[in-house]
């Protein structure tokens, strides 16, 4: 017999949950938050690019990087040629640096591949109508590793 199905588990786990309230309903709402963002990121259907399928549709598609980290951090180094537009900009609908880009591809450049505003700018953007948005897998971090250039010109 599973441990899970054990009768003398079940109800030791009752008065655990009894006894412990706060700390049960805390470990739930964290459990639900989890299944809620691992949903979002199933259902949003937002791709990751390598830096090289990246480089090759920005150089052969047309298309643009949008770096969302913030100005300081794109003065210091960034994908030459690339757009610097923050996820407050693209939230407050200021796209106008890219608006004629909704049919070319969009790669948005966070500073790693945990940064969750470059995946909201980028569901953000699909919202607004941009047809080939994708976030740069790895982000500036990946650049970085790879040891490929930066710039600091604007």
């Amino acid at each position: 017999m599973s441990e899970l199905t054990n009768p003398d588990f079940l109800t030791q786990l009752q008065e655990f949950f009894s006894r412990h309230t706060m700390m049960a309903g805390g470990w739930i709402t964290v459990l639900l938050f989890l299944i809620i963002v691992q949903f979002r990121l199933m259902t949003a259907r937002i791709k990751k690019d390598t830096i090289g399928v990246a480089v090759n549709k920005v150089n052969h598609s047309e298309g643009v990087f949008v770096d969302i980290r913030s100005q300081e951090n794109f003065n210091k180094g960034h994908i030459a040629n690339a757009v610097n537009m923050t996820f407050a900009e693209i939230k407050a609908g200021q796209i106008n640096r890219i608006e004629r880009k909704k049919d070319s591809p969009v790669i948005l450049v966070g500073k790693d591949k945990y940064d969750t505003e470059a995946f909201n700018g980028a569901r953000l953007l699909k919202k607004l109508g941009f047809n080939q948005v994708t976030t740069l897998d790895g982000g500036m971090l990946e650049w970085y590793n790879n040891n490929l250039p930066v710039t600091n010109k604007k």
